[in-house]
């Protein structure tokens, strides 16, 4: 459906309900007795115990067109494209972290360790630090290869970015 038609069916159903509660009643009222039987029945009372069963259908007649209108107004999910996922989950990070993680997405999800220490402004001890927060965190994965690691993005981080 148009999304310029969701909000006019929805003030349409909500306009319907109020209708029926405005206008009900006035259909029941025909049948209510002017003057109560003095053998002590009071027809008054056997009516509002009528309209008083009507209640709890009310309730629920009006819960579910709650639900009617907000499936209407709500967008169920937001399709974002992937390079904004991936600046998003990226400016979450502090700024060595989100540089390391940069430097790998761009190779395919795999970087040397040794290459991430050559990051501009990311010396081997503040990358080290920030390898070992990652992968602490399980961002990322480091597996050994001679004297350096090789670090990995986890697999459905992978496919998140």
């Amino acid at each position: 459906m148009a999304d310029n038609k969701r909000p006019f069916l929805g003030l349409v159903i909500i306009a319907i309900f109020v209708l029926i509660v405005i206008y009900v009643p006035h259909f029941f009222e025909a049948g209510v007795p002017l003057m109560c039987i003095e053998d002590g029945n009071c027809q008054h009372e056997a009516y509002l115990e009528s309209i008083i069963s009507y209640i709890p259908g009310i309730i629920v007649f009006g819960f579910l067109l709650g639900v009617v209108v907000s499936y209407l107004y709500f967008e169920r999910k937001i399709d974002v494209p992937q390079t904004d996922k991936t600046r998003v989950i990226l400016s979450l990070l502090p700024p060595t972290e989100r540089k390391i993680l940069t430097k790998i997405i761009e190779n395919g999800g795999k970087a040397l360790q040794s290459e991430v220490s050559r990051i501009e402004g990311v010396g081997k001890v503040k990358a080290h630090r920030a390898v070992e927060k990652l992968v602490k965190r399980g961002v990322l994965e480091k597996e050994q290869l001679g004297k350096t690691n090789v670090l990995h993005l986890r697999k459905d981080l992978k496919e998140v970015v």
